[in-house]
């Protein structure tokens, strides 16, 4: 039988002071390490034995479910040894690490997210399973000892060779895939973090698609004209409200007509809701309130925009009436609000304003606008030219 240690992991303290306590062994040569996922005070941990004190309440669970993993280990080694087979580190591992609770990495995953319902935001649920489910096709079984640094950088080569992924939404699926990687070794299912020598950037260098004054006003002469009929008009209507407002799609769903007065409206941005519950005040220009007095037809309260259209056959109907228009750009739900942002600071200059009005809680995602300020830049230095220092050109 193998001769196994029980230590406490120091760098992993939990709030409370305790470590997460691991059992470790070698297996021709190499080191193993097993987590317990249970976490003891130092002060209550006897580090000869690898046992849990009696001042710890729970110490008489604590150490059967300490012998009940050596138990384990030690049954893995007695199978093999039995067979005949021969057992390394990498088999031990994939062998020991289907433990009954979590068959494999995505159903930890699904756990997590089920018993942390108020930390992730209802609109980012989706977009986490969206990165799961990418990260499945890739590998239909992946578990907790396969997730090496080695396998995050073949997979970011993928999602950018095989998949055709742009930078930035591979740094968002690696992104979300540490979010549960570290909480992993905060529950003691995985010892190393494989992102520790891989950095992810968060720098955003697209220029979101957004329309320009005139192909606003060009898509708000269609609206009025009502050539559109049926869904295509009420798409370009919600269209319009998020060009004039900076709502997020997400977010007009949820307006209420309650919330809006005279001059401004005030809500809460759904994505923001858990980690800056802030209100956000929106001051109306003259073409928003002539929509919420067209979308309003007189009613007093409830959702100004009732029977809402999927974001998916929006987006289709958006690709539509930029053609209709002589439009070339690839509109969809997110250019409403780009267009504001984008409209805005070219006139406003106001970086610090635009901020607060599409709820931003750091300046760099407001800055993904900062071309406006660039050819506003290059605008400004022209008014030099006109000033005749008798120099020849």
């Amino acid at each position: 039988m193998a001769v196994i240690r029980c230590f406490l992991a120091k760098g992993h303290a939990t709030k409370n002071g305790e470590q997460p306590m691991y059992l470790s062994f070698y297996l021709k040569k190499e080191k193993v390490y097993i987590p317990c996922r249970i976490a003891v005070s130092p002060d209550n941990f006897d580090h000869e034995v690898g046992k849990v004190k009696i001042g710890d309440h729970q110490h008489k669970d604590k150490n059967l479910i300490i012998d009940n993993l050596k138990a384990r280990i030690n049954n893995v080694m007695v199978k093999y040894r039995l067979r005949d087979k021969q057992l390394t580190k990498e088999v031990f591992l994939k062998e020991y690490n289907r433990p009954t609770d979590f068959d494999t990495f995505y159903a930890y995953v699904l756990f997590y997210m089920k018993g942390h319902p108020h930390e992730i935001e209802n609109s980012t649920v989706d977009v986490h399973l969206d990165v799961i489910n990418k990260l499945k096709r890739y590998k239909p079984e992946l578990y907790f000892d396969e997730i090496t640094s080695d396998f995050i950088k073949d997979y970011k080569v993928y999602l950018k060779k095989k998949l055709e992924n742009k930078d930035s939404t591979i740094n968002k699926n690696l992104a979300v895939l540490k979010k549960y990687v570290r909480a992993a070794i905060r529950d003691g299912y995985m010892m190393e973090n494989p992102f520790a020598d891989i950095k992810i950037s968060r720098k955003i260098n697209t220029v979101p698609t957004f329309l320009k004054e005139n192909e606003l006003n060009t898509l708000l002469q269609l609206y009025c004209s009502e050539k559109l009929i049926g869904g295509r008009q009420r798409t370009l209507e919600v269209f319009l409200f998020m060009c004039f407002t900076s709502l997020h799609i997400g977010d007009i769903k949820r307006l209420r007509i309650e919330q809006l007065t005279g001059n401004s409206f005030t809500y809460y941005r759904l994505k923001n809701r858990n980690s800056k519950p802030d209100p956000i005040i929106v001051p109306l220009s003259n073409p928003a309130k002539a929509l919420i007095r067209r979308i309003k037809k007189g009613r007093k309260k409830g959702l100004l925009f009732e029977n809402m259209l999927p974001d998916q056959k929006m987006n289709y109907y958006l690709k539509e009436i930029s053609q209709i228009a002589e439009i070339n750009k690839n509109l969809s739900c997110k250019s409403g609000r780009h267009t504001f942002a984008t409209i805005f600071l070219h006139n406003t200059k106001d970086l610090a304003t635009l901020k607060e009005i599409l709820g931003h809680s750091d300046y760099r995602e407001t800055l993904i606008y900062a071309h406006i300020l660039e050819e506003s830049k290059q605008q400004g230095i022209q008014c030099f030219n006109s000033f005749n220092v008798g120099l020849t050109f």
